[in-house]
């Protein structure tokens, strides 16, 4: 079995274009707004992406966090987002991360114009995604997918493979929060 290849910003900023367009957003604009090593013990990296994000009659102007860490991702890292969408000029946020995530970051992006995606290997997803027998791979298949990250019934994080047609769950975290959203 081949070894994956590294996930370099590179590679990240193309993996992020293709898993949104994928679920039928459109991508555009697109531009390194910050590229930084993360200190130890993290050994990894934070690229920040500004660009647009549009859907059928839907648009916002986004950052895109995309962080390359060996640690959970926890509420900080969130909280990190949410203060760079202001100095980015940003209506929302994406963070795409290839780590798990810490209930606390789901907990952080709460009520917030921001949508949590996890980076996983694509073996692993198609391991379990029940698209195939396990361990037997297409040649179709990519190194690595994005799924969705929401709180499963006991607040825990739940990971959902990105799909066609799924752009709801991206767009519904992304639309400005009314009061009566906010009640409902």
């Amino acid at each position: 079995m081949d070894p994956l290849p590294d996930l370099t910003p590179e590679h990240f900023e193309i993996l992020v274009t293709r898993e949104l367009r994928k679920i039928g957003l459109d991508v555009s604009e697109l531009r390194t707004h910050r590229c930084s090593q993360l200190p130890e013990p993290e050994r990894g990296y934070l690229l920040e992406l500004k660009g647009v994000v549009r859907g059928a009659g839907w648009q916002r102007r986004v950052l895109i966090a995309c962080r390359r860490q060996h640690h959970a991702i926890v509420a900080a890292d969130v909280e990190l987002l949410r203060e760079h969408l202001q100095e980015a000029n940003a209506e929302a946020g994406l963070l795409f991360g290839a780590a798990d995530f810490d209930p606390t970051a789901l907990t952080a992006a709460q009520d917030s114009p921001l949508a949590l995606l996890r980076v996983t290997d694509g073996r692993t997803a198609f391991d379990t995604s029940g698209w195939g027998t396990p361990g037997h791979y297409p040649a179709w298949l990519p190194a690595y997918c994005a799924q969705s990250v929401e709180r499963d019934p006991l607040g825990q994080p739940r990971y959902q493979l990105l799909a066609t047609g799924q752009a709801g769950v991206i767009v519904e975290p992304l639309r400005p929060r009314t009061k009566e959203r906010r009640d409902a």
